[in-house]
């Protein structure tokens, strides 16, 4: 769990137990109002108590995503040991992946690099107009 995420869950935990004791407090009060006073109960609850749940929430459902580590599956069949990204899903080095593309002298990214707009034809027909004559000769 990450610093910010714990963070993130004791913010959303204080202002939730703080606007619940506000809704505690506001339907006390209301209630002894209206036994004491006979005020209608049209009385609602303030819109900053709701809007201080609904930031709770809102910090808290980030703080939970925020605290996941990496991914961990269970298999299907086999053993219920789980997996996790380190076991089935390695990081790649480039030039480990192209060590033979280079050792054979093959272009890695030749798909881009000779595509007919990136190709300089007149380079292209001199190479071919150079290797015609020697073919000949």
């Amino acid at each position: 769990m990450s610093y910010i995420s714990k963070i993130l869950l004791a913010i959303s935990v204080l202002q939730l137990v703080h606007s619940g004791f506000s809704s505690f407090e506001f339907h006390r009060l209301k209630r002894h109002l209206t036994l004491a006073d006979g005020i209608p109960q049209g009385f609602r609850l303030p819109s900053d108590i709701k809007a201080e749940v609904v930031c709770a929430l809102v910090l808290f459902t980030l703080g939970i995503f925020l605290s996941f580590e990496k991914l961990q599956h269970l298999p299907l069949t086999g053993s219920r040991t789980p997996l996790t990204q380190d076991l089935y899903l390695h990081e790649i080095r480039m030039s480990e992946a192209t060590k033979t593309d280079n050792l054979i002298g093959s272009e890695t990214y030749g798909d881009f690099t000779f595509m007919p707009s990136f190709i300089d034809v007149h380079a292209r027909r001199k190479e071919i107009r150079t290797y015609m004559q020697h073919k000949n000769q």
